[in-house]
């Protein structure tokens, strides 16, 4: 039997960042970067703002991954501008480091994955997450968005945009701010409008 899924909260942020200082010392900010940063944030404040402390299912959507680390670990590797080769750059330039990330923050230890499909990777994810939900594998889940770009990445991918945003879905139509329907971004789109006027949907 299908049920409903409806949008508990949600949170987005635009191109300036908040401070930081809210939730990382400054030892675990230098040792991250931005995108991560902007990434565990929207999650932690989505899943305050739904009253929600751990979500069944974490799911995370990315057009084009850790750019910014990267294009570090690989200046690095051909020696290139002096660049100094840090496992760190290795180990966060991968796509499903976020996800991971935002699940070892939470201590989440549920359903965790990442989509990389260009354009499609949000499509992607909340599908995912709407027919969960709607066949009663899971309760709640955190579908997060996050991209970011860099000069280089700029020039070389110009329809590259950065995107921090994460939404908190749930199958309690308690304190919901709406329905979701169905999975299709078209249909979520005058929500999204209203509610994260920061994100860009190309």
């Amino acid at each position: 039997m299908n049920r409903k899924v409806y949008i508990r909260s949600l949170c987005c942020l635009g191109a300036d960042d908040p401070d930081f200082r809210e939730l990382f010392s400054v030892l675990e900010a230098r040792r991250m970067s931005r995108l991560l940063k902007r990434a565990v944030w929207t999650s932690v404040h989505a899943l305050k703002d739904g009253g929600i402390n751990l979500p069944d299912a974490i799911i995370t959507a990315t057009d084009f991954g850790c750019i910014e680390q990267s294009e570090a670990f690989l200046k690095a590797l051909k020696g290139l501008d002096g660049a100094v080769f840090r496992p760190t750059h290795f180990m966060q330039s991968t796509h499903n480091t976020i996800s991971s990330l935002i699940a070892i923050r939470l201590g989440c230890h549920g359903y965790n994955v990442t989509y990389s499909h260009r354009g499609r990777s949000f499509d992607s994810a909340l599908l995912d997450a709407w027919m969960q939900l709607s066949l009663g594998d899971i309760d709640t889940a955190l579908v997060g968005w996050f991209d970011e770009t860099t000069p280089l990445f700029s020039r070389l991918v110009p329809q590259a945009r950065e995107r921090a945003f994460s939404l908190l879905l749930t199958t309690n139509p308690n304190g919901a701010l709406a329905e979701l329907a169905s999975p299709d971004l078209a249909d979520l789109r005058p929500f999204l409008a209203m509610y994260a006027p920061e994100l860009t949907i190309d």
